[in-house]
């Protein structure tokens, strides 16, 4: 099954790895294909000191998991995305 996926639901599973939706993430490779937009990516990197302040994990924890969600994640770029389908939103 194909799920898009916002910032919310990524900033969740980086903050709590073990939680439902890091678990989610994390463990389902053979029933979920993740999406979401390439600029999610920036986003979680702009908003670095508040996730690692909210985590409570370190520089290198938090970029472990961030590596792991990332890699279970098929990012779209927004470039890709007819101007049309924009328009219709």
């Amino acid at each position: 099954m194909k799920i898009i996926v916002d910032i919310n639901i990524i900033f969740s599973g980086l903050l709590n790895t073990s939680g439902t939706i890091g678990d989610l993430l994390f463990n389902s490779e053979r029933v979920f294909e993740f999406y979401s937009c390439s600029y999610m990516q920036q986003e979680i990197d702009r908003h670095w000191g508040k996730s690692k302040h909210f985590s409570k994990l370190s520089d290198v924890e938090l970029q472990e998991s961030r590596f792991k969600i990332f890699s279970r994640m098929n990012f779209i770029n927004e470039d890709l995305i007819p101007e049309e389908t924009w328009l219709t939103l």
